[in-house]
């Protein structure tokens, strides 16, 4: 899904996220919690101001930025329970 981004300079000189629109919803990115780069663009992982998840893409040419994924703040993700004390061999 394609997102209107706001970034600004970080101290190294690189764009850094700091908030994009959702629909007609403004998300405040309070946290950069990780970022990588692919080959197709900049990737972010973001803590937005609703508590929920997201990364986001940025692309390497004049395209618009993309929401890749979404997880809310209620969900569980895919962590297993714990199955007892583990034991290295």
């Amino acid at each position: 899904m394609k997102v209107k981004v706001k970034s600004c300079s970080g101290s190294e000189g690189e764009e850094t996220p700091v908030g994009f629109l959702l629909g007609e919803r403004s998300i405040k990115i309070e946290e950069v919690m990780d970022r990588w780069y692919g080959q197709q663009g900049t990737y972010y992982r973001v803590l937005g101001d609703d508590e929920n998840l997201y990364i986001l893409k940025e692309p390497l040419e004049g395209e618009l930025w993309e929401l890749v994924s979404f997880t809310h703040k209620n969900s569980r993700g895919t962590e297993l329970p714990p199955e007892g004390k583990k034991e290295l061999q």
